[in-house]
C-alpha cells in the first residue's frame, strides 16, 4: 500500500525561469559589490565572479552528490579576489543573497494546490525532496508558506540542510528513515529524468515522471497533475478517506 507521496520542488511545485532567476542574481551581485568596491573591483568583474561561482556550484555538486552552502558560494566569490570576509560581512551578505527570492518569486504551478488537497484526502503523508542552489531551504519554505502551501507536507528535505543532492541514494533514504516506511511505499514525482527518476529508480522507489515541459519522458508519466492524479490511484494501493 502506498503510504509516501514525495515531490521535487523546481519546475514541479514551483517554476522559474532565466529571467527571474537573473533578476535575483542582480540582487546578489550589488550586495556583493558593496563590500568588494573598496577594493577597486568593478561589479562587472563582481557579475563576472558570481557567474563563475554559479557554473562551479552546479558542476560541482553534480560530480559530488554533495551539498554547496550559501558561505561557500560566497567564500568562493570572495577567493576570486584574493580576500575572504569577516563573520559580520558574510552574515550581512547572505541574509541580501538568501532572501532575494522573495524580491523576486518564483511562481506555482497550475492546479498544484488541488493536487495536494487530493493526495490529503487519500491519507498520504507528502514530503518534498529537492535541490537548494542559491536560495536556501529556509527561504524556499517561506516562499511555500506565502503561497498556503506548506501546510501540506509532514516533512521536508532541502540537500543544504540534508547535505546531499539528487540523485545521491541518501537523499532518497532520508524519506524512508524518517517515515520509517519500506521502499515499496513511497512514489517520488519529478520533472527531472536524471535527478528524480532515475535516481529513484535506483534507490528502489516507486517513481512517476512530470513530463509536462520535456519533450522526453520515461513511464509511468504526466503531463499535468490531473494525469498524474490518476496514475496513483490507478498504479497503487491507497487507503481513501471516508472525511
Amino acid at each position: 500500500m502506498l503510504k509516501v507521496v514525495s515531490l521535487d520542488l523546481w519546475d514541479t511545485i514551483i517554476e522559474d525561469d532565466l529571467n527571474l532567476e537573473d533578476k535575483r542574481g542582480e540582487i546578489r551581485i550589488k550586495k556583493l559589490y558593496e563590500y568588494l568596491s573598496p577594493l577597486n573591483i568593478s561589479i562587472k568583474e563582481v557579475s563576472d565572479a558570481y557567474n563563475k561561482m554559479s557554473e562551479w556550484l552546479f558542476s560541482t555538486q553534480k560530480e559530488t552528490q554533495k551539498s554547496i552552502n550559501v558561505s561557500q558560494q560566497i567564500y568562493f566569490i570572495f577567493k576570486q579576489f584574493g580576500t575572504i570576509p569577516n563573520s559580520l560581512v558574510l552574515e550581512d551578505i547572505k541574509m541580501s543573497y538568501e532572501s532575494a527570492i522573495f524580491e523576486v518569486p518564483p511562481k506555482i504551478v497550475d492546479n498544484v494546490n488541488e493536487f495536494l488537497e487530493k493526495l490529503k484526502r487519500l491519507n498520504l503523508k507528502l514530503c518534498i525532496l529537492s535541490d537548494a542552489g542559491r536560495t536556501p531551504g529556509w527561504a524556499l519554505k517561506e516562499i511555500l508558506n506565502r503561497y498556503n502551501l506548506l501546510h501540506y507536507f509532514n516533512k521536508i528535505f532541502f540537500s543544504d540542510e540534508i547535505g546531499f543532492v539528487k540523485p545521491n541514494k541518501n537523499s532518497f533514504n532520508k524519506i524512508i528513515k524518517e517515515f520509517n516506511v519500506k521502499k515499496e511505499e513511497v512514489v517520488h514525482i519529478g520533472d527531472s529524468i536524471e535527478k528524480d527518476i532515475i535516481g529513484a529508480k535506483e534507490f528502489g522507489i516507486n517513481y512517476i515522471h512530470f513530463s509536462r515541459k520535456n519533450s522526453e519522458k520515461i513511464e509511468p508519466s504526466g503531463r499535468s497533475f490531473e494525469e498524474i492524479y490518476d496514475i496513483l490511484t490507478k498504479n497503487f494501493i491507497v487507503e481513501t478517506s471516508l472525511f
